[in-house]
């Protein structure tokens, strides 16, 4: 499954949250935590933290777009490149959690082959 399908996935589904689990426990800080379990919120925003400062990355953007959608709060990360304030990457989400989960999936896949800052 590539990169795109997983940030499309849809979370209220439960097969996708499992899918989200299992691609996040392939990242090396988050490869620790018990199957089985959902990764706590705080692991994924110091993952977040981690990625940011390592590669000159800012979270530009996080807000709840509450038109986008007729029942549900529709949650939006935007990234940017520090240095070239370029865009890094949107992730979505209708839960906060799902948009920082796929906001790191993201992240980290971008990164992967970048050097370091």
């Amino acid at each position: 499954m590539t990169t795109r399908q997983v940030l499309e996935l849809d979370c209220r589904i439960e097969e996708n949250r499992e899918t989200i689990q299992k691609v996040l426990r392939q990242i090396k800080p988050l490869a620790k935590c018990p199957e089985g379990q959902q990764i706590p919120f705080e692991k994924l925003e110091r993952c977040l933290k981690v990625i940011c400062n390592n590669y000159g990355l800012f979270i530009q953007q996080l807000f709840p777009d509450v038109y986008a959608a007729d029942k549900d709060i529709i949650w939006r990360s935007k990234t940017i490149d520090i240095k070239t304030l370029e865009d890094y990457g949107v992730a979505y989400g209708c839960t906060l959690y799902e948009c920082l989960a796929k906001t790191v999936i993201l992240l980290y896949s971008k990164t992967r082959k970048r050097g370091k800052v």
